[in-house]
């Protein structure tokens, strides 16, 4: 990722001479951030006269990369798990009824299962609140879009949990969805934005659900109750989700003014991937992430079959190509962290001290991640909520004037006047 971006940034690709190296902000052909309204009309829908007069849309290099490794984890995913899975997935489909117990399955057996009708209820109920929401309201996304992003978030759960089972690492439609949107419903970045909400969310939560399960199995836990469990909490978070935006909106100045990854992808779904990412266009080489997605696991699986002790076993596609989804907005600092903390607690404690690994590993983590959340919540209700001035040093201002947050490490400025870019899009 880090060789690639420079790479693109140092040759000039993509006229990335006047864009940072890393970031998930989108830009315009003067080097300012990409100001949506001037390509749209009053009704909110895409006006090519008003594109045409303004500026074609530029992507930083780490967040070009960012795009096209989302569409080839993707691929990658069906076929990683095609390949190597496939028969086992289609033997747990025939025997998921009456599966070989383990220890785990046999105490679980004294818990009745929740039942089928349980889920297709919520199915059904769910479906018609979300129709509901698209016809009751102007969504710009059509019935049968909302069908289909649904649809789409299926498709993936059965790939997506197994490569999140073994590996940790979740695998989202964040960038596919919009992609999708864009050649559906053209010109409507609400419609957009709800398509790859719906498609996001679906996949998200069967995700985080089939985890849940996972450990319920584990520690024991009745089917029924965990059930019950998540139907009580997703109806209470949509209040607390709803009243939290409403309070946001009307508390926080200018909570609307910065650039979130969420609104610059719905943006490149509005000027659609035609445009963006078909013949012609700048960003045209995306497309060979595709076959990317699809020939690495092959290539794997060759290699494996090849030479099976040796460490090429090891390699996954999906992970490879997936585990940087979030850089950008993370930074290669981020990542490195993430690795100096993995190696030493899960190659270099594990090796030495194997008794502390296998007993306070999981707890440590689930330490850290508990005081992450209950130190935010301290945070936000002591110091940042009553706008407290906290003790001022290097470590809370410096990082506030670098030129990477201040979108000024860049190699070429445009002067006033001055734009960059092709002369026709």
């Amino acid at each position: 990722m880090i060789i690639s971006a420079i790479g693109i940034s140092y040759t000039g690709s993509l006229y990335s001479a006047y864009l940072p190296i890393n970031t998930s902000s989108i830009f315009d052909n003067t080097g300012g951030f990409y100001k949506v309204k001037n390509i749209l009309t009053p009704e909110y829908t895409f006006d090519l006269e008003k594109y045409k007069a303004y500026s074609p849309l530029f992507l930083a290099p780490c967040f070009f990369l960012n795009y096209g490794l989302s569409f080839a984890s993707l691929t990658a995913a069906f076929v990683h798990v095609g390949i190597f899975h496939g028969k086992e997935i289609w033997y747990r489909f025939r025997a998921a009824r009456d599966q070989e117990p383990d220890i785990h399955m046999k105490l679980m057996k004294k818990y009745p299962e929740a039942p089928d009708w349980w889920y297709w209820i919520l199915l059904l109920v769910s479906l018609a609140f979300g129709l509901a929401t698209v016809l009751g309201y102007s969504s710009q996304l059509p019935w049968w879009g909302f069908f289909v992003s649904n649809i789409i978030g299926m498709a993936f759960i059965i790939p997506t949990c197994m490569i999140l089972a073994t590996t940790n690492i979740q695998l989202s439609l964040n960038v596919i969805s919009p992609f999708l949107a864009g050649f559906m419903i053209p010109g409507k970045p609400i419609g957009v934005m709800m398509f790859k909400v719906f498609s996001v969310i679906t996949l998200g939560q069967a995700q985080t659900y089939c985890g849940d399960l996972k450990l319920a199995h584990y520690m024991k836990i009745p089917p029924k109750t965990v059930f019950s469990c998540q139907i009580v909490a997703s109806i209470w978070a949509c209040f607390v989700q709803i009243a939290v935006m409403n309070w946001s909106l009307g508390a926080i100045d200018g909570i609307c003014t910065t650039s979130p990854l969420l609104n610059d992808l719905t943006k490149i779904g509005v000027i659609g991937p035609a445009r963006m990412f078909g013949p012609g266009s700048i960003f045209s080489a995306i497309q060979y992430y595709w076959l990317l997605g699809a020939l690495l696991p092959v290539l794997f699986y060759i290699l494996i079959r090849f030479f099976p002790r040796s460490p090429v076993r090891l390699l996954n596609a999906p992970v490879m190509l997936g585990a940087m989804a979030w850089l950008p907005p993370a930074t290669p600092l981020s990542f490195s962290s993430w690795v100096i903390v993995g190696l030493i607690f899960n190659y270099w404690i594990k090796r030495r001290w194997p008794g502390w690994w296998q007993h306070y590993n999981y707890l440590t983590a689930a330490g850290l991640d508990s005081g992450l959340v209950i130190s935010t919540i301290i945070i936000f209700f002591a110091i940042t909520l009553p706008n407290v001035t906290i003790p001022q040093w290097w470590g809370n201002v410096d990082v506030y004037e670098t030129t990477d947050y201040l979108y000024s490490a860049v190699r070429k400025i445009p002067a006033d006047g001055e734009t960059f870019g092709p002369a026709v899009w």
